[in-house]
């Protein structure tokens, strides 16, 4: 991201709210602490059993994690509106993280659709990648792990559980209790 467009980003959101800048100095070492430290076994241990269950063992990559940052349905939307500077902050961050990229579900973007057709936020959504955000495709072996769980918890939320519990990275989110609800407890509260 250049510098020219991260300024760009950094004044929308000081525009979006007076709080910022004090939002920013307080939670911005909290996030980075929390991509860049390793997860606990108990973090994922309960989502990691219920797979494992399923007899389902070739998911799971190396126990290793990476700094990646996983955001939901719920932090796309506040970031296409532009109604949250906490949010703003926290992917103004991480796209300054080299060793970060940010990772959503492309349910996430089903999900929000309908909410944002026709506004400007349509547009921004869809230029998430420009902040360095990565789409990653649904997979035949996720869908196979999302139709055999039986989680109660909306497609977009499992997938994006299933793409933190690859990459054992921490999930952006303002619900943490659905990942919680999963046994993913790796996940950071943006709306706090």
């Amino acid at each position: 991201m250049d510098q020219l467009a991260s300024a760009y980003l950094l004044r929308q959101y000081q525009d979006a709210g007076k709080g910022f800048d004090g939002i920013h100095q307080m939670l911005l070492p909290h996030l980075r602490e929390n991509r860049h430290t390793e997860p606990r076994p108990a973090d994922f241990r309960r989502l990691t059993s219920d797979i494992g269950l399923l007899g389902i063992a070739d998911y799971f990559g190396p126990d290793r994690y990476s700094p990646n940052f996983v955001i939901d349905e719920s932090v796309l939307l506040s970031y296409a509106r532009l109604d949250n500077e906490t949010v703003g902050a926290a992917l103004v961050d991480a796209a300054h993280d080299s060793a970060c990229q940010i990772i959503v579900s492309p349910l996430a973007y089903l999900w929000i659709a309908s909410a944002l057709r026709g506004t400007e936020g349509e547009q921004r959504a869809y230029r998430f990648r420009t902040l360095g955000g990565d789409v990653r495709e649904l997979t035949i072996r996720q869908v196979e792990i999302m139709s055999r769980l039986d989680t109660g918890e909306r497609a977009d939320i499992v997938h994006t559980a299933l793409l933190g519990l690859q990459y054992r990275c921490v999930i952006g989110t303002l619900n943490p209790g659905a990942y919680h609800r999963l046994g993913y407890l790796r996940t950071v509260n943006l709306s706090a």
